[in-house]
């Protein structure tokens, strides 16, 4: 397996000209690059700019990684960059995004059904929430737009792994999968997305280890609230996600995976004592309820002995300021584990 970065979430690097952030990773010892779509690395997906930059990260033994944005029909407006590609032609956007990254080696591809937003309140943050529109109606839109994707995915050779989103369960993801088809269509595991949709980041190892294909990996902790739990982002390896147990299960069938580190603050509830917010959540198993109970459990131990900081008090500081130190935590304890399975060099 391989330990890259995102440039986005944590490494905050996309503004720098793309051969400087390729430099800028490989001095930070990453083996890759993850950007969050192909028009970052240029902007009308010249040939000629985007041979330059694989050729750069040939010369620097760096892969590189990239997302194809959202694939939610109901969502796609929020990326009016992607749309211009297209010339207002969405689906013509992402065929050419798909075939950019294929010219680039990029192969396996990131996409998401939804995206944060942050600057609402409540439950309406997620879209799986509107009430304009359902959020099955939303996964069956989406699923018609990823099938209609499927000959340009299938004429590229490239497939698109959908991320554990904030907004969606990894059973909705296998459910799409089945439906469009496993060799266009695959997982992208996010360690600790699963969290705050009240999945067991080990259980989703298991369900979908015959899928993943890329990998978010950042660890979390949970703690008691008046509605249910909260989700605290952390660096690897202080949290309780299990990596090494991840990495036992999901190697068997992808032992080159690449592992992106993606790093950021933020505070998301698990509303498991409100009837609205577990109604919204079908997949819902007492056994993996019962486990994140006892992980927010073994939490509140550490916080109550000073092994862990007050969640409030770690929160507050910009993210800038913790930067560097979860970073090379990360970082660190990846490899460690990794280097310890035998999975890296």
């Amino acid at each position: 397996m391989k330990l890259g970065i995102d440039m986005h979430h944590g490494f905050l690097q996309e503004d720098l000209p793309v051969e400087k952030a390729l430099e800028k990773a490989k001095e930070s010892g990453y083996d890759g690059v993850y950007y969050k779509l192909p028009i970052c690395v240029s902007r009308k997906l010249d040939r000629n700019e985007l041979k330059a930059a694989v050729d750069c990260a040939r010369d620097l033994e760096l892969y590189m990684d990239f997302g194809i944005g959202r694939v939610n029909p109901f969502n796609t407006n929020e990326t009016p960059d992607a749309w211009a590609i297209g010339g207002g032609d969405y689906k013509r956007a992402v065929e050419k995004m798909l075939e950019a990254a294929a010219f680039m080696g990029a192969k396996e591809l990131i996409g998401v059904t939804a995206g944060w937003k942050g600057h609402h309140t409540g439950y309406h943050v997620y879209d799986r929430f509107r009430t304009d529109v359902t959020w099955e109606e939303q996964l069956r839109a989406t699923a018609n737009f990823l099938k209609s994707l499927a000959p340009a995915l299938r004429d590229t050779g490239t497939r698109i792994n959908l991320e554990t989103h904030e907004e969606i369960t990894s059973f909705e993801i296998i459910r799409l999968i089945e439906e469009v088809g496993d060799d266009v269509l695959g997982v992208a595991f996010d360690t600790a997305n699963v969290v705050s949709r009240a999945e067991d980041p080990v259980s989703v190892a298991r369900r979908t280890a015959p899928y993943v294909h890329q990998m978010h990996a950042k660890d979390c902790i949970l703690y008691f609230s008046e509605t249910g739990l909260v989700r605290q982002v952390k660096p690897a390896g202080e949290g309780f996600v299990d990596f090494r147990e991840i990495f036992s299960i999901i190697a068997p069938f992808q032992p080159d995976l690449h592992v992106q580190i993606e790093d950021h603050k933020g505070l998301m509830n698990l509303d498991l004592y409100v009837k609205e917010w577990r109604d919204s959540h079908p997949d819902l198993t007492v056994e993996e309820t019962a486990e994140l109970i006892r992980y927010a459990w073994q939490c509140q131990q550490r916080i109550a002995s000073g092994q862990l900081p007050d969640p409030q008090d770690y929160e507050f500081p910009p993210y800038a300021v913790q930067r560097d130190q979860r970073l090379q935590q990360s970082t660190t304890h990846l490899t460690a584990v990794l280097r310890e399975l035998g999975l890296k060099a």
